[in-house]
């Protein structure tokens, strides 16, 4: 008899365990379990970003054996200054999870569409460069949206293997008796080259295409 119940209850916690395995790895979880340590992360680009995060969910991908995070709705707050992110995805380690640890080996940001003119605001404020001052001045319009991919070492510190992927829509700028309006482009950044593709713009009401 006792056989029978332990017989029975073993295969009713396999079933409990396998379908929590399956739904925390299809559907996922919501958690504010690592909002702080993901701030954290954030900090370590500049430790004077704050980020406003709402909504987090957890899924469990046995394959490389982290947990998958996603966060919905961040805003990236430095000086007053607010960036509007769509969504920041990260993978965190089992092994540091069960340690009670918190090893994020990446994140990768993806912007909402976001005037030109504000993002250069921002980047000034992190980095005060005349030049990007100047340029400030001469651009009048124009939205950008990014995906940008930071790695992280095992002390929690971003490598040197940055890369952001994007696109600029309808981008206008006056230099002078030249204006460039409609400019239109993907670009691709690393820390070693810039990348642009299918550029088309108009040149004093000209239009220009580049491949």
């Amino acid at each position: 008899m006792k056989k029978k119940i332990f017989y029975r209850l073993t295969i009713i916690l396999s079933l409990i365990f396998l379908f929590l395995i399956t739904y925390a790895s299809t559907i996922g979880l919501k958690t504010n379990r690592f909002n702080s340590q993901i701030i954290s992360q954030i900090k370590n680009i500049d430790p004077n970003i704050d980020a406003k995060i709402n909504d987090v969910s957890i899924r469990l991908n046995l394959i490389k054996f982290t947990l998958d995070v996603k966060t919905v709705g961040t805003d990236l707050i430095y000086k007053n200054k607010i960036i509007k992110i769509e969504n920041i995805k990260s993978k965190i380690s089992l092994k540091s999870v069960v340690n009670n640890q918190f090893a994020l080996s990446e994140i990768l940001i993806s912007t909402k569409s976001l005037p030109i003119k504000d993002v250069v605001a921002f980047i000034r404020l992190l980095k005060n460069d005349p030049k990007l001052f100047i340029v400030q001045q001469f651009i009048t319009s124009g939205f950008i949206v990014a995906d940008i991919k930071l790695n992280f070492n095992k002390f929690g510190k971003i490598k040197n293997n940055f890369k952001v992927n994007g696109l600029v829509n309808d981008f206008k700028i006056s230099l002078l008796d030249k204006k460039i309006s409609k400019l239109n482009f993907i670009f691709q950044i690393t820390n070693k080259e810039f990348i642009f593709n299918d550029i088309r713009f108009l040149l004093n009401n000209k239009s220009i295409i580049s491949p």
